[in-house]
């Protein structure tokens, strides 16, 4: 079997074989320009054998020539997708995982999901003009109630607790997830990190004992990690940092939502009181500020990830090199100052 390439004419021969279609012709190959921590192709096909050819839209995730950026294995991605199918949180339908050597492209891992149409922005919700006010106060309530789907969602009837740590109980939410994140720093660890040995001392001591409930976490959430479409989220994108635990640490993660202040009409509590309308779940600001440090942890467990190939001289893709130099010094410099280091 000669080794599968990720040009047109090759993704073309994968999809026939996977789909039994052996007329089908791929019209389009784009790599989403978006993102980070993997690759993510658009898949344009059609099946000319058909009587009136139905055109369709295929995403392939894939990793990196060598590594992630992030810790989690592609396949756990592809679990969170295929498992929030048909729930009250809207995603990609997860088509199939691709991990037969003889069958992948360039020799990587993948794996399929239906096509979402719409955009990762909100259009003018940058715009400071206060004519956008109304919109912005809007985009963050819809996100709100999309953040309240997950947290309230049964996540144990649905299986998430076979693919990430589970607290035992509310009060350990934190602890959970400090653990998780000093057990993954031991894998990928590439040299020593004293401002991270001594964060972890000062989590741990600082850890908030109590949570709302423990909830699915989407992580990475927020303005470019979602698909809107006529001011509604249609899918929740990027599910590679969830894990379980306290819903607080989804306003730790947040992007512009939580960020958003408009005098006398939106701040970052009242974000927080419409999800708690919506949601019935209390979240407290101390505890977002206290997650923002396991953020930074966390950020800097995968910028070490992240330098295994560069230190090794496997890839010097230039956005690996970035995430290991200049978003760990970031990282590592917040979690210093939130610790009172720096």
């Amino acid at each position: 079997m000669p080794e599968w390439r990720m040009v047109p004419e090759d993704v073309a021969a994968y999809f026939q074989r996977r789909l039994g279609a052996p007329g089908l012709r791929v019209t389009g190959l784009t790599r989403f320009p978006r993102g980070v921590s993997r690759e993510t192709w658009f898949v344009d096909a059609e099946d000319g054998a058909a009587a009136a050819p139905a055109k369709q839209t295929y995403v392939i995730r894939r990793d990196l020539a060598g590594r992630s950026i992030c810790t989690a294995p592609l396949r756990f991605e592809y679990e969170l997708f295929h498992r929030l199918h048909g729930t009250a949180v809207p995603v990609a339908r997860a088509l199939w995982y691709e991990d037969d050597p003889e069958w992948s492209l360039d020799g990587r891992d993948l794996y399929v999901r239906e096509f979402v149409d719409g955009t990762w922005n909100v259009p003018h919700f940058t715009d400071p003009d206060p004519q956008y006010d109304d919109l912005r106060v809007a985009a963050c309530k819809e996100h709100a109630r999309k953040l309240a789907a997950i947290h309230l969602l049964d996540w144990r009837t649905l299986g998430f607790g076979e693919l990430t740590d589970v607290p035992p109980d509310a009060s350990a939410c934190a602890l959970t997830a400090i653990d998780r994140l000093e057990r993954k720093l031991a894998e990928v660890q590439i040299e020593p990190l004293p401002v991270v040995a001594e964060a972890l001392g000062w989590l741990r001591d600082h850890a908030p004992r109590s949570a709302p409930r423990v909830s699915l976490l989407k992580g990475n959430n927020g303005l470019g990690e979602e698909i809107w479409e006529d001011g509604r989220i249609v899918a929740m994108s990027d599910w590679e940092l969830a894990s379980i635990g306290d819903p607080a640490y989804d306003f730790a993660w947040c992007q512009a939502f939580s960020a958003v202040d408009i005098k006398g009409k939106w701040n970052l509590q009242s974000f927080l009181d419409y999800y708690e309308e919506v949601s019935g779940i209390h979240v407290e600001p101390a505890s977002i500020a206290y997650y923002k440090l396991i953020q930074a942890l966390e950020g800097a467990v995968f910028t070490h990830n992240a330098a295994i190939p560069v230190v090794n001289n496997e890839n010097l893709l230039a956005r690996l090199c970035w995430v290991s130099t200049e978003v760990q010094h970031t990282m590592t410099s917040g979690l210093a100052r939130g610790v009172g280091i720096l």
